[in-house]
C-alpha cells in the first residue's frame, strides 16, 4: 500500500471527503424525502390535468428509483468517512477513491432534475441544495493540486460528460420504463415494445459501467479509460435502440449525442495524455 505523509493538500482533500460524508447520511435523507414528497404531490395535480397516459405511471417509477439513488448516495456518504481518514493518511488509492464515491450524490442530483423540473419545482431549491452536496466535493477533490490549466479544464469536461451521460441515460431507462407500464397490452411484443424491454436492460448496465470507470480514471489507470470508453459505448447502443424504435423521442437522442461527445472527450484527450498516466 503507497502511502505518503500528511500534507497540506492531504489534510484539505480529507476534510472536504468528511464533511461532504458526514452531510449525505444526516442532512441528506430529509432533503431527498421531501424533493419526492413535492415531486409525487406535484404529480398528483399535473397527471389527471394534463390527459397524457404516458406519464400516469411517473409515480411508480419515482417511488421505485428515487430511493435507489437516495440510498446509494447516503451509503456513499458513509464509506467516505473511511475515505477520509485514508486521504489524511497519504494512501494513494484514497483520492480516486474518494472522487468515485462522490460521483453517486452527483448522478443523484441530475437524475432528480427531469422529475423535479417537471413535477416539483416546489422543491427547485431543495435539488439544488441535494446536486451541489456531490458536484462541490466531486470537483473539488477531482482537480486539487498543482496542474497545467488545460489539463484541469480537460478532465473537468470528461468527468462532468461521464456524470451527466449516466444521470441522462439512467433517466431515459426510467422513462422507457414508465411508457412501457403505461400500455394497455405488452403482447404480441412489436417494435416499440420490445425497444423499450431490450434498451432498457443495455443501457443501465452501460450506466453501471460508466460509473464503475469513473475512480479508475481519476487515478489515471488505463483500465478506467477503457472501462469508460466501454461503459459509454453500452450507453450509446442502448439510447440507440431505443431511438431507433422511438424516432419521435427527442431525449433518446439527446442521450445519443452526449454519449458520442463523451467518447470523442476521451479518444482526443488520452491522445494528449490529459487523462491516463503512461509508465515505462
Amino acid at each position: 500500500m503507497n502511502t505518503q505523509p500528511s500534507s497540506k493538500g492531504n489534510r484539505g482533500m480529507a476534510l472536504v471527503a468528511a464533511i461532504a460524508g458526514l452531510l449525505s447520511f444526516t442532512i441528506l435523507p430529509f432533503m431527498i424525502a421531501r424533493t419526492m414528497t413535492a415531486v409525487l404531490e406535484g404529480a398528483a395535480v399535473k397527471i389527471p390535468a394534463s390527459g397524457n397516459p404516458l406519464i400516469a405511471t411517473a409515480p411508480r417509477i419515482v417511488i421505485a428509483f428515487f430511493p435507489v439513488w437516495g440510498g446509494l448516495s447516503i451509503a456513499a456518504g458513509i464509506a467516505l468517512l473511511l475515505v477520509a481518514w485514508a486521504i489524511y493518511k497519504g494512501e494513494a488509492w484514497a483520492r480516486p477513491a474518494a472522487v468515485g464515491l462522490l460521483a453517486v450524490p452527483s448522478i443523484t442530483g441530475a437524475y432528480y432534475s427531469g422529475p423535479v423540473m417537471f413535477f416539483g419545482k416546489s422543491a427547485l431549491p431543495i435539488f439544488i441544495l441535494i446536486a451541489l452536496l456531490g458536484l462541490v466535493p466531486y470537483f473539488t477533490i477531482l482537480l486539487w493540486g498543482k496542474a497545467p490549466a488545460g489539463e484541469k479544464t480537460a478532465r473537468f469536461f470528461v468527468f462532468l460528460m461521464l456524470g451527466v451521460t449516466a444521470a441522462w441515460s439512467f433517466s431515459n431507462g426510467g422513462s422507457s420504463l414508465r411508457m412501457f407500464w403505461a400500455r394497455p397490452e405488452y403482447s404480441p411484443l412489436d417494435a416499440s415494445n420490445t425497444g423499450f424491454i431490450l434498451g432498457v436492460p443495455v443501457i443501465w448496465t452501460g450506466v453501471l459501467v460508466t460509473i464503475f470507470s469513473i475512480p479508475l480514471l481519476a487515478a489515471r489507470m488505463r483500465a478506467g479509460w477503457r472501462l469508460s470508453v466501454v461503459g459509454l459505448g453500452i450507453i450509446l447502443m442502448g439510447n440507440l435502440m431505443l431511438f431507433v424504435t422511438h424516432p419521435g423521442t427527442k431525449e433518446f437522442m439527446i442521450g445519443i449525442i452526449m454519449a458520442v461527445i463523451s467518447l470523442v472527450l476521451l479518444f482526443i484527450l488520452s491522445i494528449g495524455r490529459k487523462l491516463v498516466e503512461v509508465k515505462a
